[in-house]
């Protein structure tokens, strides 16, 4: 009687183990999400600084401002530097996603790019004068 109790008790301890046990799915749906919605990642508005390339001083206060148009497309609605005097008109961008770096491209001609890694959005834009000027900034929460 012992062995059988002892017996249905293993029994019961291997089944409940293995129904109470179940993997995380979270993290797969996130991944899989910004992969097909790749434009969320991007909107929002960040606050950073405007330099021009070769100039090593900390830039000027600047910020950028992104809507979503769909899952590909964001459309930049504001970027202004006041000591530039620089406000840039709105650009549609497509994003595009590879492991974890979201590139934006102009659906225009306009010589304007960027790229989001890990939180931190980086512009590159040359200008009629020919300067190149970069944007570094972060989300606003």
């Amino acid at each position: 009687m012992e062995k059988i109790k002892y017996m249905f008790m293993a029994v019961l301890v291997a089944l409940v183990s293995m129904t109470v046990t179940s993997c995380s799915d979270d993290d797969d749906d996130e991944n899989v999400s910004n992969q097909k919605n790749p434009a969320s990642m991007i909107v929002g508005t960040y606050t950073g600084t405007l330099r021009v390339v070769g100039d090593n001083t900390d830039g000027s206060p600047c910020y950028v401002a992104f809507e979503r148009l769909s899952n590909t497309t964001v459309r930049l609605t504001r970027f202004i530097c006041e000591d530039y005097g620089f406000d840039q008109e709105e650009i549609n961008f497509k994003v595009s996603e590879s492991n974890g770096v979201y590139k934006l491209n102009p659906e225009s001609g306009f010589t304007i790019d960027g790229m989001y890694i890990n939180g931190v959005l980086t512009m590159t834009l040359k200008t009629d004068n020919g300067y190149t000027l970069i944007f570094s900034g972060k989300k606003e929460k």
